[in-house]
């Protein structure tokens, strides 16, 4: 006899176990959190473990050492916003003087973010850990003084810009003073009483770059 197949219920389906492939970003982000506010030598793998909750030994299924989980926060920390700059710059239709604006207001909400300590904490190990340094330098470091690079010859190519002899160079000058500040504020400046605030810093920042870079 046939038997209605619509009147037979289906068995549940089995709850999606998530993919142990799933956990590296969520350790990184953890990781990220405690470097910071921690220091990288100060921090344990099981205190990651535990700040991202997973078990004890989870962190070493994904990183063979801690340097190799230090490189991770690292990409978690600037691999999207770069990526996200340089799709800004690509698609960008005003003025050059104007992208460059907009491109210090992103830099300056990543500073002010939780990642943004990330600059302090390379800065800070890179003597103690060369690896880590020379990953950083020759991957993301290297990427951000592009996007400069980038925006300074589409100033000077639509004639916004004057010409620059050494655009590679005058990126680095433009990239690493902001980097500089986003380590003062996380170091010294909560000490210094003369020093000035974001607001004062970018303002001199962009009135000294924008001036130097008209024709």
């Amino acid at each position: 006899m046939d038997t209605d197949q619509s009147v037979i219920p289906l068995a549940p389906r089995p709850a999606r176990s998530r993919r142990p492939d799933d956990r590296g970003p969520e350790i990184a982000r953890a990781a990220l959190e405690l470097f910071v506010t921690r220091g990288f030598a100060a921090t344990k793998l099981e205190d990651v473990a535990k700040a991202a909750g997973v078990s004890k030994g989870l962190p070493y299924l994904y990183f063979k050492s801690k340097e190799e989980l230090f490189k991770a926060v690292i990409a978690e920390a600037i691999g999207e916003p770069l990526v996200k700059a340089n799709e800004f710059v690509d698609g960008y239709e005003g003025s050059t003087e104007d992208l460059l604006r907009d491109l210090i207001v992103m830099f300056r909400a990543f500073a002010e973010d939780p990642r943004g300590g990330v600059i302090k904490l390379i800065l800070a190990e890179a003597g103690n850990f060369p690896d880590v340094a020379r990953f950083y330098c020759s991957t993301f470091d290297l990427r951000g003084r592009d996007l400069f690079a980038k925006t300074l010859r589409r100033g000077v190519a639509r004639g916004e810009f004057r010409p620059i002899a050494d655009i590679d160079a005058a990126a680095i000058v433009v990239a690493q003073p902001l980097a500089m500040h986003s380590v003062w504020q996380r170091s010294l400046a909560p000490f210094d009483a003369q020093a000035p605030d974001s607001d004062t810093f970018y303002a001199a920042y962009l009135d000294l770059i924008l001036k130097g870079l008209r024709p």
